[in-house]
């Protein structure tokens, strides 16, 4: 079974590489898809934390859950690139 983080990273990976920075819609990356792959893993790394501290995500936290049926319905739809 697939944790959330991972499903959020790899619907991250489909929409855009991992950049160094954080990329922005007005700055030097005005690209949707990267911005999107961001809070993607960004809420991976958010997963990743709590699982530390012992506690399993829930999935329908309002801070979770969102990015998570995106990132389903990415993972479900669109191949990897």
């Amino acid at each position: 079974m697939s944790t959330p983080a991972a499903e959020l990273r790899a619907a991250a990976d489909k929409l855009a590489p991992e950049s160094d920075t954080a990329p922005t819609l007005t700055g030097e990356y005005p690209d949707l898809d990267a911005c999107y792959a961001h809070i993607l893993r960004t809420t991976a790394e958010t997963c990743d934390a709590v699982t530390r501290h012992g506690v399993t995500p829930d999935e329908t936290a309002l801070w979770l859950a969102p990015a998570l049926a995106a990132a389903r319905q990415i993972n479900a739809a669109a191949p990897a690139p």
